[in-house]
């Protein structure tokens, strides 16, 4: 398994292929990249991205989160497309809270950062702009917020799921981001200092699958159905067989 800090620099690194969909088919290797921000990426890191061949970085973060902690240091020949989910004053990463002073409450305030996905315009177009991408095929395509955890989980979920891939395995390599629950504690001190915002609990700087249970389950609620909510993204039969074609290896 590839190490989470191959992007020196950076963590919370994986590549999603090899995932498997319920058609018996396996997510190509090279295609679909995710991570934590790329704003502290060092000269490894970047020669390491250019040697995955990532030619476009989808970076979910507002602008204030981008002044404040810093925009991706990335090879001049990577595209960065800024696609925040939200973009005003005041909003944090879904992990940077203060007000969460026990567990219970702050999985409570993951919850509800969760419900909110389904319904934000600027996650709408960020995974649309996402699946555009992949479908030009023109290089490996790499998504990342802050942590690469909340915002990149719920968009790189909804791409595989509508690529096919089994439930099983895009909650799997949602989960994975529990692995960098250290880095991401550590990040969160250097930004923040000896403040609330550094004594968050597991709850904020990890994952759960309720989490992603409450995005999906809002999902139901407004369009219905995992269907409906790829026609309200803009994201029809013809683009999902496209999207599968160049991200899925068919079943032998």
């Amino acid at each position: 398994m590839t190490s989470q800090f191959l992007l020196s620099g950076a963590w919370n690194y994986r590549d999603v292929g090899g995932l498997r969909t319920t058609d018996g088919g396996i997510v190509r290797s090279g295609v679909l990249h995710r991570a934590s921000a790329l704003r502290r990426l060092d000269d490894d890191g970047r020669a390491a991205l250019a040697d995955l061949g990532i030619t476009d970085v989808f970076d979910l973060r507002g602008d204030a989160e981008v002044e404040r902690e810093g925009a991706d240091l990335t090879p001049e020949s990577v595209r960065v497309h800024a696609r925040p989910y939200w973009n005003y004053r005041g909003e944090t990463a879904p992990h940077e809270a203060p007000s969460v002073p026990d567990e219970a409450t702050a999985i409570e305030h993951m919850l509800t950062s969760y419900t909110r996905f389904p319904s934000l315009d600027g996650a709408r177009d960020a995974i649309r702009s996402v699946v555009e991408t992949i479908v030009a095929g023109e290089g490996g395509v790499l998504v990342h917020c802050a942590a690469g955890k909340d915002r990149a989980g719920w968009t790189v979920a909804t791409v595989l799921r509508a690529a096919g891939v089994t439930e099983e395995d895009v909650l799997a390599d949602y989960l994975r981001s529990n692995d960098a629950i250290d880095p991401l504690r550590r990040d969160v001190a250097s930004i923040w200092g000896d403040t609330q915002y550094a004594k968050l609990t597991d709850a904020m700087l990890g994952v759960r699958e309720d989490y992603y249970r409450a995005a999906m389950a809002e999902v139901n609620r407004l369009h219905g159905s995992f269907e409906g909510y790829l026609d309200a993204l803009g994201i029809d039969g013809g683009t999902t067989a496209k999207l599968r074609s160049v991200l899925v290896d068919d079943a032998l």
